[in-house]
């Protein structure tokens, strides 16, 4: 119970963007992942939904530093840079594969809490349609600099797109395991780690019976309404 009152907390506190970065500036963890007025590019979506990837890779990319806000995850990011006019990335994937990969890296999260946590992070941001990007997790993982193409044209800025070669890409998934394996102290959890896993999909395999359940199939719809409203430009 504890473990569900404290997702509805934060999955509150992230849909308002005072409550949220009140709280969250007040966690030195998590300052240099905020938006703030020195942020260049903002990278959110719902979590496994290619987030490492785009972040490593964009930051593979670039000749220099770019300040990014990041991976926390929550609609009050998008909000804020909306309201100043930071170029901004929403990742979105299909609702099943995200909600069953998220309930698998963490198993305090039911897989109708992550629907409801989906639901939330792009119901609220839906009304700023205009001022972001969409990427579709399987274009982020395939052919990401067209992605960054997009960022370009859409807000007039030069960021170094991502050459999607064998090479490459194989240098962001090594920096993703070292990146791992530094938090993690040298142990590698093929459950957490952002990349695929054959371990993960056996999981994920026999988690899918969970979205079937009353009270979770209503919302699966509603996040598959949305997640086409998104992939198809109608939001």
């Amino acid at each position: 119970m504890k473990d569900i009152a404290r997702e509805e907390v934060r999955r509150y506190i992230g849909e308002h963007p005072m409550l949220f970065y009140n709280f969250y500036r007040l966690k030195p963890r998590h300052r240099d992942l905020l938006v703030d007025p020195t942020t260049q590019f903002v990278i959110e979506g719902f979590p496994r939904s290619g987030n490492t990837f785009a972040v490593v890779a964009f930051q593979q990319a670039q000749s220099q530093n770019v300040r990014i806000a990041h991976h926390l995850h929550m609609p009050a990011q998008v909000m804020r840079a909306a309201r100043w006019n930071i170029p901004t990335l929403v990742l979105i994937r299909k609702p099943t594969d995200a909600v069953l990969s998220w309930a698998i890296r963490d198993p305090r999260i039911s897989v109708r809490q992550a629907l409801k946590h989906y639901l939330s992070f792009y119901g609220k941001i839906d009304g700023n349609r205009q001022a972001f990007v969409v990427g579709a997790f399987e274009e982020v993982i395939r052919d990401y600099g067209a992605v960054l193409e997009r960022i370009n044209a859409r807000f007039d800025t030069h960021f170094s797109s991502f050459e999607h070669s064998e090479d490459n890409t194989a240098n962001v998934f090594n920096r993703i395991e070292e990146m791992h394996r530094a938090r993690r102290s040298s142990r590698l959890d093929e459950k957490q780690i952002s990349r695929p896993s054959v371990l993960k999909t056996g999981m994920k395999d026999a988690s899918r019976r969970e979205l079937e359940a009353r009270g979770t199939r209503d919302l699966l719809v509603r996040a598959g309404e949305i997640y086409e409203g998104f992939v198809s430009g109608r939001w």
